[in-house]
């Protein structure tokens, strides 16, 4: 099952995607015929635990130094709604 995290940090939000995206996040859901758009600070893996995708921002966000305000990993179950949003 899959993980979906969300997470503020201050600066440098680029970098914390693209190196989260290079671990095999992504920032969209493939559902039905289409996609689920996630909002910016939200990513998306097929296979990790909440926990390993918590410790995986935090890693990052230690050596790209940025302060980790918030940061929330649950597993994307049945039960869910959602604007699927527009393309990025």
């Amino acid at each position: 099952m899959g993980v979906i995290v969300t997470y503020d940090v201050p600066s440098k939000h680029v970098e914390l995607k693209k190196t989260l995206f290079a671990l095999g996040y992504t920032d969209r859901i493939v559902h039905q015929n289409g996609y689920i758009y996630l909002p910016n600070t939200t990513v998306y893996h097929h296979n990790k635990s909440a926990s390993q995708a918590r410790d995986n921002v935090q890693s990052i966000c230690n050596q790209l130094n940025i302060e980790l305000e918030r940061c929330i990993a649950t597993q994307w179950g049945p039960d869910w709604a959602a604007i699927h949003g527009k393309p990025f």
